[in-house]
């Protein structure tokens, strides 16, 4: 009897852990569309998390250049200021 009751709790939390990833992968989908619409807000999201990290656990980051480079927000901004029917420099 003990048995079937530990097997049947055992059924109960795996259902509820696969609920659960179901939910974590279905706000995965719902934040990348919200990052695809906004190039911006996916570069302040990872500032953010860089600064979350060193904040919290002091930590120091080493980053390539070229990923500091894509994340200078005033030329990200900037670009996404420049007015749409504005010609393409030649």
């Amino acid at each position: 009897m003990s048995r079937q009751a530990q097997a049947e709790r055992e059924r109960l939390a795996r259902v509820l852990l696969g609920q659960a990833e179901q939910e974590v992968a279905s706000k995965f989908v719902e934040a990348a569309e919200i990052y695809a619409k906004s190039p911006a807000a996916l570069q302040l999201r990872a500032m953010n998390i860089i600064y979350e990290t060193t904040k919290e656990r002091g930590a120091t980051i080493l980053i390539p250049s070229a990923m500091v480079d894509a994340m200078n927000p005033g030329g990200m901004l900037g670009l996404l200021a420049r007015p749409r029917s504005a010609p393409e420099p030649a």
